[in-house]
């Protein structure tokens, strides 16, 4: 899916906020996940850290666009 690369830097903050928040998330999910002895709950967390680590390699695809439009 195309984007609008056009982002403001108020708009280029937030992605970079989120990017962070994204990163963080995926390192306690998968921190939570070795620590489980219960199969279910690592699972879920293996796979929430996996959910994280597609959302930030999104954010990365997005930002790296406006990085080269920008050049």
């Amino acid at each position: 899916m195309p984007y609008q690369n056009n982002l403001t830097s108020k708009e280029r903050s937030y992605l970079e906020d989120a990017l962070q928040m994204e990163n963080l998330c995926m390192t306690k999910c998968s921190v939570y996940a070795n620590q489980c002895q219960m199969p279910e709950f690592k699972s879920l967390f293996s796979d929430h850290a996996k959910a994280k680590r597609q959302h930030a390699n999104e954010i990365k695809r997005i930002l790296g666009q406006t990085n080269s439009q920008m050049s």
